[in-house]
């Protein structure tokens, strides 16, 4: 039986161009699957082109809802009319291309992704809860638990390949997966192999998100680490 990889990319974002490049670096053989860590939409002008991409890809390429995602599915379904100019700009693209299974695709994505070796999941996991007992508020917006990061209390076997702490920007772990590199900002867009602990980078090629210039807290955290070296 041919070998295959199990690869997981971080933080896509809008960043199509870069995931082209970088699943081209891949080179992705028959049986490879590659797992979407992180939302695949956020702001136009590219939103649009990634989820059609996935949807192309649909056979190899897998991802759970994120809160991205999830913001864009609840907007439509309740405030479809509010002005929300990116998301007015997605829902335009599929009712001109008369994509509307793109939509439904969306809908379909699970909320986690339970393999043999690893668990794909949007935030975190509530100590001593089931998996499966988990709802939609916890799995996509909690992070921490009794005011220590989720990891922390993390006790199974299995790998769990996260996302949603941005300030953390790197966290490998034994059993828990952080890798942002944060192409938006002008960084990097990151794939990481499973069975081999390979890190495959492309480089952004352009700045999506100025945050050099900010007043934001959050952004100002993250402006202070951008100039470290977050990859091999």
């Amino acid at each position: 039986m041919e070998k295959f990889r199990t690869i997981f990319i971080w933080d896509v974002q809008w960043c199509y161009e870069e995931l082209k490049l970088l699943i081209k670096k891949l080179k992705l053989k028959k049986n490879d699957k590659v797992y979407f860590v992180w939302d695949l939409i956020n702001k136009w002008p590219k939103s649009y082109k990634v989820i059609k991409y996935l949807y192309k890809n649909k056979n190899r390429f897998f991802s759970v809802k994120w809160n991205h995602e999830l913001n864009f599915l609840n907007w439509l379904k309740w405030n479809k009319y509010s002005d929300d100019k990116q998301f007015k700009k997605i829902q335009k693209k599929v009712d001109e291309k008369k994509t509307d299974f793109l939509i439904k695709y969306l809908e379909k994505l699970p909320l986690y992704i339970e393999e043999d070796n690893f668990i794909l999941i949007h935030w975190w996991l509530i100590p001593n809860k089931k998996l499966e007992e988990h709802n939609e508020e916890e799995i996509t917006n909690i992070r921490d638990y009794n005011w220590k990061p989720w990891y922390k209390y993390y006790k199974w076997n299995k790998i769990i390949i996260y996302w949603h702490w941005a300030e953390e920007w790197l966290n490998i772990k034994e059993r828990t997966k952080w890798l942002d590199s944060w192409c938006v900002y002008w960084k990097a867009l990151t794939a990481y192999i499973l069975e081999t602990w390979e890190i495959i980078q492309q480089n952004s090629l352009d700045c999506y998100v100025n945050i050099y210039e900010t007043k934001n807290k959050l952004f100002k955290k993250v402006k202070n680490i951008l100039n470290k070296k977050i990859w091999k």
